[in-house]
């Protein structure tokens, strides 16, 4: 299966990334599954089974086979997708790896008569319910999220602990604002008297 609107968008994306100093990629695939029955009637029949992570799910173009049929469940596999992390990001992919249960998010479409179909994989929440920008997400949108695999927590972690920088709290920096504010507020009246 061939997606042509999204291999462009991919492609284009792709070449974006590798102009960007400090982008890191990791090629991923997503697996999503039904019960068997009537699948593709309902997006709430349809759930993200995993992430996996890895060189042989790379792809020119996001391509979707087949893994599984049969009366029990149908379960596909989606390659060509790739994790991007972007040192701007470092504290949300930090948030994530923090929470104790860090998540991959999958930002999907349900398509009637078709299924779930990916759009965008990431490790960053903001991102995926698209935060930085002023448009909302499309209402026919779905944020799904899947465990992390270790291998992709690890890698994240690597990037992390090279591109996060925590604020500091407090400070000498901190007090000289609180007291130009104080002056702001008091007021500095020497010779208002003439």
């Amino acid at each position: 299966m061939r997606l042509n609107d999204q291999n462009d968008q991919s492609s284009d994306q792709q070449s974006v990334d590798h102009a960007l100093p400090g982008v890191a990629r990791l090629p991923v695939a997503v697996m999503i599954g039904c019960p068997g029955g009537e699948p593709a009637k309902s997006a709430r029949n349809w759930q993200i089974t995993g992430v996996i992570a890895g060189q042989q799910f790379a792809a020119d173009q996001v391509q979707c086979s087949q893994v599984r049929s049969g009366p029990d469940a149908e379960l596909y596999l989606w390659r060509g997708f790739s994790l991007r992390l972007r040192p701007a990001q470092a504290a949300d992919y930090a948030l994530n790896l923090g929470s104790g249960n860090p998540r991959v998010f999958v930002i999907a479409r349900f398509e009637p008569g078709f299924g779930l179909r990916p759009l965008q994989v990431t490790v960053s929440l903001d991102e995926a319910q698209n935060l930085d920008t002023t448009e909302l997400r499309s209402a026919d949108e779905l944020v799904l999220n899947a465990p992390m695999p270790g291998e992709v927590g690890l890698w994240v972690e690597d990037f992390v602990n090279t591109h996060y920088q925590p604020r500091r709290k407090g400070g000498k920096r901190g007090k000289r604002r609180s007291k130009a504010i104080y002056d702001a507020e008091v007021g500095d009246y020497a010779g208002d008297d003439a």
